[in-house]
C-alpha cells in the first residue's frame, strides 16, 4: 500500500475529486492505475460532504479559540482551490524520519535501508522516541490543518475517527529544523530533490506498458530524505498560499 502527500480541500479530497501522482502518470502515458486505499467505501454526495465539512471545520475552530487566530484562510470547496500532490511512499517517508532522528541524536545516518524497512524496529528511531525533548508531527500525525500556530493535539475527523492533528505551521517549524540541521538548502535545491533525489529508476515507459530493468533491493538512506522533504516542503508552501488541508493518503 503506497503513501501519498495530499495538501487540498477536505471536501475535494472526500469527494475524490482529485488524481495521485500515480493517476496523472497514467493518464498521461496511457496506463490504467487501479487505486485501493485502506479505508475505502462509498462516495458521499457533494452537497453532503460540504455541509459535513463545513460544519467539522467550525468546530475545530471554535474548539481552539483562544490559541488560534479564527479570521486565518482555510478553503473548503470541491473544484476551485487547486491542490497539490506527490508519492514518497513509505521508504522515502521513513527514510526522512530516520535521517532527522539520527542528527539529533548526534549519530551517523544508515548510508542505505532495504527496500521493506521499518522505521519502528531500527534501533535509532527507539532512542530518539525515549530522548527527543519536543513533539514533532510528522512522527506522530497524518493530519495537518491551514493553521499558522504550532500545535499538536487530538480530535475526530468528520467521519467520526479520532486521529492526532497537527497544524501546518507545527511541519513548516519542524521542516526548518530539519532543513538546518544539515543541509541548510535554498529553494532551488529543495525544489530540485524531488526530480534528482529519491528512488532508483527501476523501470521505464514502452508502448503504454511498464518495464522492468532492475529491482532495487536497498535505497540511499539521505536521497530518499531529500525526496520526501522536498515533497513536504511543497506541500506547506501550496497549504499556505491556498489555505488547504495536508494529509497522509494510504
Amino acid at each position: 500500500m503506497g503513501l501519498d502527500v495530499y495538501s487540498g480541500c477536505l471536501v475535494r479530497y472526500y469527494s475524490r475529486n482529485w488524481l495521485t501522482s500515480v493517476q496523472q502518470f497514467g493518464i498521461a502515458n496511457g496506463i490504467n492505475v487501479n487505486i485501493v486505499r485502506a479505508n475505502d467505501g462509498e462516495t458521499a454526495p457533494v452537497e453532503d460532504i460540504i455541509t459535513g465539512v463545513t460544519q467539522w471545520r467550525s468546530a475545530i475552530i471554535q474548539g481552539l479559540e483562544g490559541h488560534i487566530d479564527p479570521q486565518q484562510l482555510w478553503n473548503e470547496d470541491n473544484d476551485v482551490t487547486p491542490y497539490y500532490t506527490a508519492k514518497p511512499d513509505w521508504c522515502a517517508y521513513e527514510a526522512l524520519q530516520l535521517f532527522f532522528a539520527a542528527k539529533y541524536l548526534g549519530e551517523k545516518v544508515p548510508e542505505t535501508i532495504p527496500k521493506d524497512f521499518n522505521i519502528f524496529d531500527h534501533p535509532i528511531y527507539k532512542r530518539f522516541m525515549k530522548t527527543k525533548q519536543s513533539r514533532y508531527s510528522l512522527f506522530e500525525c497524518e493530519w495537518w490543518l491551514p493553521l499558522s500556530e504550532s500545535l499538536i493535539f487530538p480530535a475526530r475527523l468528520p467521519t467520526g475517527h479520532e486521529r492526532l492533528f497537527s497544524t501546518v505551521g507545527q511541519l513548516n517549524a519542524e521542516l526548518k529544523e530539519i532543513n538546518a540541521i544539515d543541509w541548510k538548502a535554498d529553494k532551488q535545491t529543495i525544489l530540485s530533490w524531488e526530480h534528482d533525489e529519491g528512488y532508483p529508476d527501476d523501470a521505464y515507459i514502452k508502448d503504454g506498458r511498464i518495464e522492468m530493468v532492475q529491482r532495487s533491493d536497498e535505497y540511499n538512506t539521505e536521497s530518499l530524505a531529500k525526496f520526501a522533504f522536498s515533497i513536504f516542503w511543497q506541500a506547506v508552501k501550496h497549504s499556505r498560499k491556498h489555505g488547504t488541508m495536508i494529509i497522509l493518503d494510504y
